[in-house]
């Protein structure tokens, strides 16, 4: 792919989604620099474009300049053409908390469910901020439909099981402990249930 789209910028280095789609291969692979050159030179070309400035952002973000990352989200969201909102307003939320700043992270986690009720990883990150924060029906409602989406993973299974032990539900609990043990005995949730380490 990286060759295909290497070329495609050859043939017309105004194109800015060919940019844009080196951007993201480079990022795959781990080539920060270079990266950062292919989004830069797609976002000169075409300052506007949504899912450029989201692309960037989610760069930005996992190359630990999370604060800066939101600038770009927010830029993406601003066109009023961009079609994915939300998976914008959800990764300014999963950068922000990164950044231990649960409140403002929750703002947009909500912003995303407002336009996109069935935005997962608005429904899980929420759902755990609900979590720590006591609010366990909600916290209940958020996973159990982001249960529903894909039959849950480890760490939405896990969650589902701190909630129901929270509540007091030890049947919930012991019903979700067995899925976990029989659908991901390898991850680190499952490891935590056998420590007996559930905060």
């Amino acid at each position: 792919a990286k060759n295909l789209y290497e070329q495609c910028v050859e043939v017309d280095p105004s194109y800015a989604p060919a940019h844009n789609l080196l951007g993201l291969v480079h990022m795959d692979l781990r080539e920060e620099s270079l990266a950062a050159e292919s989004f830069q030179r797609a976002l000169s070309l075409a300052p506007g474009d949504g899912d450029i400035n989201h692309n960037y952002g989610l760069f930005l973000c996992q190359t630990k300049r999370e604060p800066d990352s939101i600038k770009y989200f927010m830029l993406a969201i601003k066109n009023p053409l961009y079609a994915t909102p939300s998976r914008s307003y959800s990764a300014a939320g999963v950068c922000t908390l990164r950044t231990g700043q649960p409140k403002e992270a929750e703002e947009y986690f909500v912003r995303a469910l407002r336009l996109q009720p069935d935005d997962p990883q608005a429904l899980l990150n929420l759902g755990q901020i609900r979590y720590k924060q006591g609010r366990m029906d909600e916290a209940r409602r958020l996973v159990a439909q982001y249960n529903k989406l894909d039959a849950g993973d480890a760490e939405s299974l896990w969650l589902a099981l701190r909630i129901e032990r929270k509540s007091g539900q030890r049947v919930a609990e012991q019903s979700f402990a067995n899925q976990l043990r029989r659908r991901f005995p390898g991850s680190p949730e499952y490891q935590a249930l056998q420590r007996g380490n559930f905060d």
